[in-house]
């Protein structure tokens, strides 16, 4: 597997090589678009929206769009202003429970290069031991990133955030007012809820419109007579009894006021 990334973890003093691989992948087929008269591969091509020309890589150069005109800026100019540290460098240790959901995004393992090995088993079993994870910004594919650093099964995880200004605030939102609930209606979903609570293992659960797909492709491919097509399973939860309870009790049935 290939690295996405090679370059230097660097926390207070300590320094270490090390490598970023992409921690996911995707499952299902890849889909192509082809021409439909001859079945050829569709080429993506750049081209100018004045002209008409077809433009190569060298034709072509970076700007940004600002007020309606557009500002070039060089390679160059974006490495000498930025000034940014490529770099994984660590700003903060902080608690893996104080990063919100909505702020993450890809992950990748983090592992030693070649000379930075025992300072990464040191840090590894040092996360470990204490539960903590860090903030670290990095230089990935000419873009600052934000990240978080925790050890997890044995390897260290370096997972993408998104920067505050990324995320939308609510107030650009439209929510509707929200009535009073009654006690009694809060206490009937809290107690569903807090008995069908289970532990969550991501291995419990399959794509399965990708299992789908990929055996369809694979009969096709292999000139099999195609299958009908199955209904994508919903296997019944306790989750669906909470639900349900909770219909009843949204539909007034007075039997969930005294559950």
């Amino acid at each position: 597997m290939r690295a996405s990334w090679k370059g230097y973890y660097r926390i207070g003093d300590v320094v270490l090589p090390v490598r970023l691989y992409a921690a996911t992948r995707s499952a299902g087929p890849n889909f192509v678009q082809l021409h439909a008269a001859d079945r050829a591969p569709v080429r993506r091509i750049a081209v100018c929206s004045k002209d008409g020309k077809e433009l190569s890589d060298d034709d072509i150069m970076r700007a940004a769009e600002y007020n309606g005109t557009f500002i070039e800026l060089s390679e160059k100019e974006l490495e000498r202003h930025t000034g940014l540290e490529r770099d994984i460098v660590v700003r903060q240790i902080t608690d893996p429970g104080d990063i919100k959901a909505m702020y993450c995004d890809n992950p990748y393992y983090l592992v030693p290069d070649r000379g930075g090995e025992f300072a990464y088993a040191i840090l590894r079993r040092a996360f470990e031991k204490t539960n903590k994870a860090a903030i670290a910004t990095l230089l990935f594919y000419g873009r600052e990133r934000l990240s978080v650093i925790s050890s997890e099964d044995g390897v260290m995880l370096l997972q993408m955030l998104r920067f505050h200004e990324e995320i939308v605030p609510k107030s650009d939102i439209e929510l509707p007012a929200l009535p009073q609930p009654a006690p009694a209606h809060v206490a009937a979903a809290t107690q569903l809820l807090e008995r069908y609570s289970l532990p969550f293992y991501a291995s419990d659960y399959r794509d399965q419109q990708t299992d789908i797909l990929n055996e369809l492709v694979e009969r096709k491919a292999k000139g099999l007579p195609l299958k009908k097509p199955r209904a994508i399973a919903h296997d019944t939860t306790p989750s669906d009894e909470v639900l349900g309870r909770i219909k009843q009790m949204l539909a007034g049935d007075p039997r969930m006021l005294q559950s």
